[in-house]
């Protein structure tokens, strides 16, 4: 043969070779062939799954990509799935995959789970099996029916890794918890089947593996590190590898050859049993590979002959498992669901005992129909703090409370169709379900009532209100016709029953009773349950109080939710976390039902199907009951009443329910109720349902407003709320005991008497425009009444006895009546032009003429009249000692009979009518008669029908019918409020200012063009502003910041003119500066050595900033940017200043007196002695000071001689402000002259460079003062926080803490030394660094830093040999470790001089330029500089230390916080055993750990 062609014919072999092994190759990915050498291994990384070739181990494929941490990985060969689980994401996929293409992703469990860590597939009748690290349960669920059930969740500790066996029935795990072990059990999940086959010589049980052919179980651990063979019996055990692994995770089997994954080389591995090893690398893999499988059609090899379950699902109608013994399988129902009564195959398609558990954020469902009592979380929305729950068996609704919502909602079993059916003006606690009657009861600890209401929220009543303190529990018996509740008040808890509409209260148990929390009912026996949370036992008594009896009192630590179902009794422990049960009767018998579930509240069992026991008349129509219907209990058997809700009555007929023409409306004590007075019913009164009161004093109903006013004496608020009890706000605050309220109908004002301030003021209806209208003459004014139509109005003054009139603006005051007792309620009868009054010594009711003539005695044999009203024909009056309220005929007293008796009303306070009838109008009812604020009616004396008034100190213009703000007074503060002091004719010198939500004031300012109040808040560490006007505004909702993060704010001053604002902190010892325009710009203006400002005060027009100096011990003046310092007086302590803007004097106050200066440092004085000042404030010719607990005292300047006088009703204030009108005309005005920089402008409007010249360059920074005190000093900005003091104040170090402990070397923050990357400076020792290694006298570096390889120190010594041991190699001969030891040491000389150069060429680059101080060369400039680039959050500007931006999470935020059910178990564990594997990248450092034993991680390989 020639050259030529023997060259073709082997072209042609290699050409057929190479065909024939592609076409191998095509079937093999095909999967119609596989090498047996070379498999396809299918593993999993923590972000995707990768199949390869180990023909070509350096070529891997992705499948599956965007996991978030992949765990387990499987497959089912003859459907060509992969499914694997998420441990972050918490589910378990699928995806079809035919070796070319991947589809879509399948979800196949995405609740319940938390850490799945293993899962093995069944392919005989396709099902997953998977283990949870966290929830220690094994689940099993069917992949096209997603029928799922929980297998084993008792002594499951922390299982890994899984395996079936499918024709033998059998499932094989390992658990690598508290005690280690691999155990086996049948594929269905039978107990019997149970057995642990390996407990010795264990340790870290990982991966498990199955080779099918010879029944051997192949298992590796990884802290012992071999990987052993074993039958299915747990015999004939064998070590196959032992020595030369890592951290061996995940392991299996395929034709004698073992594959795992080593989390620690980040490699997967292969080891040949037939010829012993040894041990080779196939993959490094990154990420850390997981899981791992042999794809492989032979590893799932189809049964023999047909499985139990291939027919017709074994004729099982959800589960078929395979099991182990005959007849070989077992027919099962999802979890929750058993089997119907006498049958082996069919189950209910449902769970038919529940329990439901409120768990605040979260209302999770378990079924008592199996015993492994697994929590289902509902898909329910917007829960906030779910506190009880009930169930309807009607409707199978199931409704819950949110005490933070302050709602009642409901939905279904499946979460669907939320709804919120009750909107509380409270706080809705425990609710109870009365299933008969419809109806649903709930107790409120906020307004101390328990209501009713239908079950779709509409009739809602309050039953209960009176001896209520802290109501939680309630529970109803519908057919015995009563309720039961708790009160756990610390000082009389207790345990009481009514009937079902709040009549025949009995106190059922107090004694021995601390916190009674639950109550569950047994009405079968008859039996009453409840647990003390403080006392920590459950309890029984008959439901008459008696046969009490201790049940329970073992291992109860805060008993929340109390239940009954059957024979057991079902409660939550909050400290413990846990949900047990015992039995009812005995005690005994106590079973845990959940472990370690957070947040559990209320508790409710039911059993779906089962209608209520017993019969009710309300069960049938409502009992005919219009609204709502109560059974009562016997005797007489059967009976029921009817209710009626809010503002409608019952009939005569004792059904219906009807709105009447009108009630009566009476406050006592801390509520509001309404009494009938059109029908004869015993039940004719209902609670306002309105949170908050405290002690109602006074009542004035608005007709056409539909809406109640009250004043509260203790919270010394005006209050409003419609006539249903909702929307409550507040209108006026800052009085004193307002005891008269009545309302101008016509012109919409509501007037009241202060008999603390003796005041008669008037507001419109919504609190705006006040105004004082008499505040000189009252002795105590007690009640009030208007005649709008006439414009009087009359009250009473308890002082003098007598009953006033004046016109409605307050004019023309004259005593009407006089002689008249103490008077406690007026009224008026508009058709008969009577005025009629009750009054005290003698106890009477008299009436008269409104010119106050025709006096005559209505009633004179009654205890003590205190509140009284008119309506129609008849008068009505309440008796504050016998609390009847009574009605007799207007005109003589006739007809006289009890309108309430029982409850009686004893101290009631006032008593008005509601009625629909029609209100005379006046002219101020059309358009506010064209007033801007206050329209008043007038007598027709006056010749004028009415008159616009203004809000107090303002100023009525020429038009008669506008106001114009005050622009000169006295601003003063107290701790919650701010008010106005203005001295003019004809008003009252002080009055509040309507701003709400104020706290913790420490310092105010007012800015006259905005209208805005400044205010420095002690509390927010802020300086906030907000409009300030005749009406309400909100510090909280309507304020700005204008600067935060403010640490120990002190004093503020404003710059009108020049729109700038100064404060002083006390951390910083400085004074700051900001513009208020646009907030852009802030800088320190003064601060150097020994300086402590304090107290500011600003002279506008002379532009001089003034401040007293604790440092210096002096009064100190500067120009408005900072320069031209000068010491006006010395002063050692001053404890308040202020400066007179007219005369241009300073005043401040020390050791118990005042003392003045005149601007240019001359005229010295005292002017005053006599106390304590915190406060100074120039205005109208007096001196204001005020201080601690005293009142507000006024010093006239013009007159020495005169005394100081208080200021009355004002006392602790911290802070007052005098208010001039600007100076409009000055060049600095407006703040935009010379370009509008902070300070800029000086005193005749000449332009200084302000803050913006003290900018140094870029890069460098201002130090706070130098050498010079006019010339201050820049340091570059790399010298900032270096642990070396550059400026001369030190201020280049000051404020460079770290919130998290320690600031390193480049910046960052870390908790402690180790934990910085780069060290940290030694100087200054704070935190002090002991242990450190000392570079030099700068630079400390922790101990990991010592000796890793790499030159930390400039010189290198933290590598040097002396700290450094060598580390010889074991087992190497002499001559290979000189070898090895020349080669590493010319290697490491290299590289030495390699790092050494570069450092010297990163040096030239990076070393700061040499530290020479650059002062600027302005004279006059020595702060910090400020510009543009500035920001309002400086930490020179007297800031907190901002935190880490991206700071180190805590173990908990590091793995995320779980859902309120999951569970993750708290245990504790052996000392003797050692500490848990790592993660992949941890293992050396967790054999270094003493000898104990934690819980394992689960794997986060996606961290490496």
């Amino acid at each position: 043969m020639t050259k030529r062609r023997r060259i073709l014919y082997a072209d042609k072999i290699i050409h057929n070779v190479v065909n024939i092994f592609c076409l191998l190759m095509f079937l093999q990915l095909k999967g119609f062939y596989t090498v047996a050498s070379n498999p396809v291994l299918l593993y999993s990384t923590g972000t995707d799954i990768r199949v390869a070739n180990i023909s070509k181990p350096g070529k891997v494929n992705t499948i599956i990509r965007g996991l978030v941490q992949g765990s387990a990985v499987d497959f089912l060969y003859k459907r060509n799935l992969i499914c694997w689980s998420d441990q972050t994401d918490e589910l378990i996929q699928c995806m079809n995959y035919n070796g070319t293409h991947s589809g879509e992703k399948m979800g196949i469990v995405s609740e319940g789970l938390i850490t799945p860590t293993g899962i093995a597939i069944d392919w005989y009748t396709d099902k997953i099996y998977w283990t949870d690290g966290d929830t220690n349960r094994l689940e099993v669920i069917s992949i096209d029916q997603t029928y799922r059930k929980v297998l084993f969740w008792s002594e499951v500790d922390l299982a890994r890794a899984i395996a079936v066996v499918p024709k033998e029935g059998l499932l094989f795990w390992t658990d690598w918890g508290e005690v280690p072990k691999i155990e086996r059990a049948g594929m269905n999940g039978d107990p019997a089947t149970r057995k642990v086959i390996v407990k010795e010589n264990i340790f870290w049980p990982n991966g498990i593996t199955i080779d099918y052919n010879n029944n051997l179980i192949y298992w590796v651990d990884a802290k012992l590190m071999f990987v052993d063979v074993m039958d299915f019996n747990g015999e004939k055990r064998k070590r196959i590898i032992k020595g030369g692994l890592e951290y061996p995770y995940a392991l299996t089997f395929f034709n004698d050859k073992l594959y795992w994954t080593d989390w620690k080389t980040w490699k997967i591995y292969t080891w040949d049993m037939s010829t012993n090893g040894p041990m080779k690398e196939l993959i490094k893999s990154e990420p850390v590979p997981v899981d791992i499988r042999v794809y492989d059609g032979s590893r799932q090899l189809p049964p023999p002959e047909d499985h139990p379950c291939r027919v017709n699902n074994g004729g099982c109608s959800h589960l078929c498992l395979l099991a182990p013994t005959p007849p070989g399988y077992t027919c099962s129902c999802p979890t929750g669901v058993k089997l119907r009564d006498g049958s082996n195959t069919t189950c209910f398609d449902s769970p038919q005992s529940l329990l439901l558990v409120a768990q605040r954020s979260a209302i999770s469902k378990i079924s008592l129909d199996s015993p492994d009592f697994t929590p289902t979380t509902l898909p329910l929305k917007d829960l906030k703090r779910a506190m009880s729950i009930d169930f309807d068996p009607k409707t199978e609704y199931i409704y819950w409370s949110d005490s933070m919502a302050k709602t009642i909602s409901r939905a279904r079993l499946d979460g669907s169709d939320q709804s919120v059916v009750i909107h509380s003006n409270g706080v809705p606690d425990s609710i109870a379900i009365e299933p008969l009657a419809r109806n649903i009861y709930w107790t409120d600890p906020v307004t101390d009532t328990i209501s009713v209401a239908r079950l779709d929220g509409s009739v809602r009543k309050v039953i209960i209100y009176e001896d209520l303190y802290e109501p939680r529990a309630i529970a109803v018996h519908p057919t015995a016709g009563w309720m039961f509740w708790s009160d756990w008040y610390e000082k009389r808890p207790k345990i009481e029953r009514a009937s079902l509409d709040g009549s025949g209260r009995v106190l059922l148990v107090s004694e021995k009773l601390m916190w009674p929390n639950g109550i569950a009912l047994d009405t079968v026996n008859n039996k009453l349950y409840w647990g003390d949370a403080r006392t920590h036992k459950i309890e029984v008594c008959n439901m008459d109080g008696t046969n009490r009896n201790e049940l329970h009192n073992s291992d109860i630590l805060h008993i929340f939710g109390l239940t009954l179902l059957d024979q057991h009794l079902y409660w939550s422990d909050m400290q413990r976390r846990t949900l047990d049960r015992i039995d009812k009767d005995t005690g005994l018998k106590r079973q845990a039902v959940v472990d370690q579930m957070a947040n559990m509240m209320g508790v409710k069992a039911f059993r779906l199907g089962a209608a209520p026991a017993g019969h009710s008349a309300c069960a049938g129509g409502n009992g005919g009951c219009s609204h709502l219907c109560f059974a009562r209990p016997p005797p007489p058997p059967g009976g029921y009443v009817c209710r009626c809700p809010l503002g409608l009555e019952l009939k005569s007929d004792k059904k219906t329910c009807a709105e009447p023409e009108a009630f009566l409306i009476y406050s006592r004590k801390n509520f509001i109720g309404l009494l009938s007075i059109e029908y004869d019913n015993v039940d004719n009164h209902a609670i306002l349902p309105v949170r908050d009161m405290k002690e109602v004093s006074a009542l004035a109903v608005h007709i056409s407003g539909s809406k109640i006013y009250w004043s509260d004496s203790k919270a010394k608020t005006i209050n409003r709320c419609s006539i249903s009890g909702a929307h409550m706000e507040k209108i006026v605050e800052w009085m004193g005991l307002v005891e008269g309220l009545t309302i101008d109908w016509s012109g919409q004002n509501i007037y009241w008497t202060d008999s603390t301030t003796q005041r008669i003021e008037v507001a419109r209806l919504d609190g705006s425009s006040r105004r004082t209208l008499i505040w000189q003459g009252l002795k105590k004014p007690k009640s009030i009444t208007l005649d709008p139509k006439k414009g009087y109005m009359y009250w009473s003054e308890l002082g003098s006895k007598t009953i006033k009139r004046a016109a409605m603006d307050g004019s023309s005051a004259t005593v009407l009546i006089d002689q008249v007792g103490k008077v406690h309620a007026l009224a008026i009868d508009y058709d008969k032009r009577t005025l009629y009054w009750a009054a005290l010594e003698p106890p009477t009711i008299e009436y008269a003429f409104l010119n106050g003539t025709g006096r005559r005695v209505l009633a004179d044999d009654i205890t003590m009249p205190y509140a009284l009203t008119l309506f129609g024909d008849r008068v009505f009056w309440g008796d504050w000692n016998t609390g009847v309220i009574q009605a007799a005929k207007k005109t003589d007293g006739s007809n006289r009979k009890s309108i309430h008796t029982t409850p009686p009303l004893d101290y009631i306070s006032d008593l008005k009518v509601y009625h629909r009838r029609p209100q005379p109008g006046t002219q101020c009812g059309v358009d506010n008669g064209g007033c801007s604020h206050l329209c008043l009616p007038l007598p027709a004396e006056t010749r004028e029908d009415y008159r616009c008034a203004c809000p107090t100190h303002y100023k009525l213009n020429k038009d008669n019918q506008t106001c114009s703000e005050p622009e000169e007074f006295l601003l003063f503060a107290q701790k919650n409020a701010v008010g106005r002091i203005m001295i003019v004719n004809g008003e009252c010198n002080d009055a509040f200012i309507p701003v709400t939500g104020l706290k913790n004031i420490k310092a105010i300012e007012y800015d006259h063009d905005n209208k805005m109040l400044y205010w420095m808040d002690e509390d927010s560490h802020s300086i906030r502003r907000v409009p300030m006007s005749y009406s309400t505004t909100s510090a909280i909702a309507d304020s700005t910041t204008v600067v935060s993060d403010l640490s120990r704010p002190f004093h503020m001053v404003l710059d009108v003119l020049g729109r700038a604002l100064y404060w002083t902190c006390l951390d910083t010892d400085s004074i700051n500066a900001t513009s208020i325009e646009n907030n852009s710009s802030a800088g320190v203006i003064l601060k150097g050595k020994n300086m402590m400002p304090r107290h500011l005060a600003f002279h506008q027009t002379k532009r001089m900033l003034i401040w007293n100096d604790l440092g210096l011990g002096a009064i100190m003046v500067a120009r408005a940017d900072g320069t031209g310092r000068a010491e006006l007086a010395r002063a050692a302590n001053a404890t308040a200043l202020a400066v007179d803007q007219a005369a241009g004097v300073v005043y401040w106050a020390v050791n118990k007196q005042i003392h003045a200066v005149d601007l240019d440092s001359n005229n010295k004085r005292i002017i005053w002695q006599g106390g304590w000042a915190g406060s100074l404030s120039v205005y109208a010719g007096a001196l204001y000071l005020s201080g601690g607990e005293r009142a507000l005292m006024r010093v006239p300047l013009h007159r020495r001689d005169l005394p100081a006088s208080p200021v009355p009703h004002l006392s602790r204030l911290p802070c007052t402000l005098a208010v001039t009108k600007p100076a409009r005309s000055h060049p600095c005005y407006g703040g935009r002259s010379c370009g509008g920089a902070v300070g800029a402008c000086g005193a005749d409007g000449r332009c200084g460079c302000g803050l913006a010249c003290r900018a140094c360059a870029p890069g460098h920074f201002a130090c706070g003062a130098g050498p010079d005190p006019q010339a201050p000093v820049c340091v570059p900005d790399e010298w900032r926080c270096d642990g070396q003091a550059d400026c001369p104040d030190g201020s280049d170090e000051a404020g460079c803490g770290c919130a998290a402990g320690l600031r390193c070397a480049d910046g960052s923050c870390a908790e402690s030394l180790g934990d910085c990357a780069t060290g940290a400076y030694c100087a200054p020792p704070d935190p002090p660094l002991p242990d450190a290694f000392r570079c030099d006298s700068r630079l400390c570096l922790g101990a990991r830093l010592l000796c890793d390889g790499r030159a930390h120190c400039a010189d290198g010594a933290d590598e040097a040999p002396a700290h450094c041991d060598p580390r010889p190699t074991p087992g190497a001969r002499s001559s290979n470790a000189l070898l090895v030891c020349g080669g590493i040491a010319g290697a490491a000389g290299g590289l030495a001089a390699a790092w050494a150069a570069l450092r010297r060429w990163r040096r030239r680059r990076a070393t700061p330029p040499p530290r020479v101080l650059v002062p600027l060369k302005h004279a006059d400039v020595r702060a910090r500089p400020v510009g543009a680039s500035a920001t309002i959050s400086s930490d020179s500007l007297c800031r907190y230390p901002r935190p880490t931006a991206n700071p180190p999470p805590s173990p908990a935020t590091a793995s995320g916080l779980s859902a309120p059910t999951r569970r993750r178990a708290y245990r504790h564990y052996r000392a003797m055993n050692r500490p848990p594997p790592p993660t992949p990248a941890s293992t050396d450092a967790a054999e270094s750990e003493p000898e104990h034993r934690a819980p394992p991680p689960s794997p986060d390989p996606t961290q490496y």
